[in-house]
Parts: structure tokens; C-alpha cells; sequence
């Protein structure tokens, strides 16, 4: 009897944050793939069976894969794509949150993806968000048992922005609170790390629109005025209009829910 033919495997583009977690489960997963960058070329990290024989020009080893996954910075992500795809040859699969690239499918993982490998068992848990009419991802990624849900193309650049202030402000404000509790107390960042988990679990459980505390929910004009008093007075104008910034929001926020 004649063997049966291996099936292709995948081809992963880019060495970031988003790349190196991707290799990690698509391994975890058991699913064959080689991975390609700009700095480094052909990663020295294939399962058994996989190299590449001598060291190939990428364009020329496109086409050995099975669909080839773009994990690029965004504004590198259709030039690569326009260069290096071929009519024929194998899909392409990008991550931006926010781009359309011509020739290449958009499934965006909804995560935030840190310096260190995750547990095995949250990668399965991230969500891919599709556009609506495109294919779904057992198409794009087959094998990944992620949940996955569509939103309209066109509103892919707002859904990112989104994702970029409750993701990164919020870690933006929580690195500039550990700064201050160091520099102006001599205090462990480690002393608010209760308090940032009691924010996440609020935001987590069944009534997250009654997650926010403090002043704000209360209503207490008179601590608001004195928050941003100490503020002003601390030097820190760049926080207080922070701080008015998100009274406003929350301000509108509320005037939405009463209407």
C-alpha cells in the first residue's frame, strides 16, 4: 500500500508577542508548522520532519505550506502580503484588528498577549473575531477550538479602538499608579495588586455594569473636586485631564442609560 501523503504544514510569519504565543499553541494543538521573520529567517523550532532543506527564499517555500498566517505589525501587513502571495497558492490569514488586506483574511484574537507563555488551557479560551460574510474559522485556522463571532468590515477600525483603550489605557494607568506608589512612597507595586484583582472579578461577574465604584458611581461632586485638586497641585495636568476625560464619559454614559 502506498503512503498517505502528510498534510502541508503551516507557515507563521513574524517574531512578536502575538507570533511566539501563536507557535505555542498551534504546537500545543499538534498542528505542523514552520516559522518565518525578517530578523531571524527560518526559526530553528519545527517539530521533527519539518526543516527546510538549505535555507530557501521565502517566496520560493510559500507555496510548501498549507495557509500561511501573517502575525506582522500592521503597516507592514499589505505590502508583505501584495509581495508574497501568489494566484494558486496556499490562503493567507492576518491578525490586525483594524486593517483590511487585499488577498488576506482577517481573525483578529480578541487578547492582550504578554512577555510569557499562557496556561494551555486559556489559549483555547480566546475569542477570533471575522467579518460577516467572510469565511469562518474552521476555514481560516481548521483545528483551533476557539470560539469565533463575526462584526461588520466596516467596523472593524472602531471595534479596534475599543480593544486599544480598554486593554492599553487601562494598563497605562495601572503602570502609571504602581510608578507613583514607588516614586512618591516608597511603596511595592505588589500593595495594589489586591485592588487590580478586585477590579477585574467585579468586571467579571454577572452584574459588570455595577462594577464601578468610588466617587464617580456615588455621585460625590465634593471628592471628584478634590481628586483633581491634588492633581493639578502634584504637577500632574496630564492626569487630571485624564481624570476629566473619564468624568465626561462617565457623564455621558450615564445621560445614554437614562434616556
Amino acid at each position: 500500500m502506498g503512503q498517505v501523503p502528510r498534510a502541508k504544514p503551516w507557515l507563521l510569519l513574524g517574531d512578536g508577542r502575538l507570533a511566539t504565543h501563536l507557535a505555542i499553541y498551534l504546537r500545543q494543538l499538534g498542528i505542523p508548522c514552520r516559522r518565518w521573520s525578517r530578523r531571524h529567517g527560518w526559526h530553528p523550532e519545527p517539530p521533527a520532519g519539518l526543516a527546510l532543506a538549505g535555507d530557501p527564499p521565502l517566496a520560493d517555500a510559500v507555496g510548501e505550506h498549507d495557509r500561511v498566517l501573517a502575525a506582522l505589525a500592521d503597516d507592514a501587513l499589505a505590502g508583505f502580503v501584495a509581495g508574497h502571495s501568489r494566484a494558486g497558492g496556499p490562503p493567507w490569514v492576518h491578525f490586525s484588528g483594524s486593517r483590511r488586506v487585499p488577498g488576506a483574511a482577517a481573525a483578529h484574537p480578541l487578547c492582550t498577549f504578554g512577555p510569557e507563555p499562557y496556561a494551555a488551557d486559556f489559549y483555547p479560551t480566546i475569542p477570533f473575531v471575522l467579518e460577516s460574510g467572510g469565511p469562518g474559522l474552521a476555514e481560516l485556522l481548521p483545528g483551533l477550538p476557539n470560539p469565533a463571532v463575526r462584526i461588520p468590515a466596516g467596523d472593524r477600525p472602531l471595534y479596534h479602538a475599543l480593544c486599544v483603550m480598554a486593554g492599553n489605557f487601562t494598563t497605562l494607568l495601572w503602570q502609571r499608579f504602581f510608578t507613583e506608589l514607588g516614586a512618591r512612597w516608597d511603596l511595592e507595586p505588589a500593595l495594589a495588586l489586591p485592588y487590580l484583582r478586585a477590579v477585574a472579578a467585579n468586571l467579571e461577574s454577572p452584574d459588570a455594569q455595577a462594577a464601578l465604584t468610588g466617587p464617580i458611581a456615588r455621585g460625590d461632586g465634593a471628592t471628584v473636586r478634590r481628586n483633581l485638586e491634588a492633581l493639578d497641585g502634584a504637577g500632574r495636568p496630564e492626569l487630571a485631564a485624564i481624570y476629566r476625560s473619564f468624568l465626561d464619559a462617565a457623564r455621558a454614559a450615564a445621560a445614554e442609560a437614562a434616556a
